[in-house]
């Protein structure tokens, strides 16, 4: 099944995207900071996110493995267990995804043609903030326990296309929490594709 699903999601592949020859893995790699990013043996990469602060947004950016003012080509930012796009309402990069569930981050090798999606303006729910591409109620990227108040990573392999569409990568989130509990400070495992 997870087969058929990845090719009824991948059908189609758009073949105009841009190459990713800025996301080389060994291209060197930042493994300090609040966004802070270790390449990994098979080519891809683990970026911790340190998103603790409930009053600022960490924004950053997958060709440099780094931090930027709002102002840079910065790709997602971060804010406790909100994830933004610089797309959308929320950005003027073109920052899109699209969620895949069902498959495995190995499994998928191109991006989708079809189903990017950005930021958008509040819809009709109890909140005013902007709906997030991250925290649509279909794709929402956590599970929430009601009686323990945990959130749990959803079982969604995320294709982005990066600021101003100068890569594209697959992204999965893998801990919400650090080794001792911390809430807010992300595991994502990255490739470009």
């Amino acid at each position: 099944m997870k087969s058929t699903l990845l090719l009824l999601s991948l059908a189609g592949c758009a073949d105009t995207l841009v190459a990713t020859d800025n996301l080389r893995p060994d291209a060197g790699a930042d493994t300090s900071g609040p966004f802070a990013t270790t390449a990994n043996e098979d080519g891809s990469y683990t970026t911790i996110v340190d998103a603790q602060a409930t009053d600022t947004w960490l924004h950053g950016d997958f060709e440099t493995r780094a931090v930027l003012d709002e102002a840079g080509p910065w790709d997602l930012r971060f804010q406790r267990f909100h994830l933004s796009t610089n797309g959308g309402v929320s950005g003027s990069r073109g920052v899109e995804v699209v969620p895949l569930r069902d498959v495995e981050f190995d499994e998928i090798v191109t991006a989708p043609a079809t189903g990017w999606i950005a930021d958008a303006a509040d819809g009709p729910d109890e909140n005013t903030e902007p709906d997030y591409a991250f925290e649509t109620e279909a794709n929402r990227w956590y599970d929430y326990d009601a009686s323990t108040h945990i959130l749990t990573p959803a079982p969604i392999v995320w294709v982005v296309r990066t600021a101003d569409s100068s890569s594209v990568i697959k992204l999965e989130i893998e801990r919400y929490y650090d080794d001792v509990g911390t809430a807010a400070v992300f595991t994502l495992h990255w490739a470009p594709l």
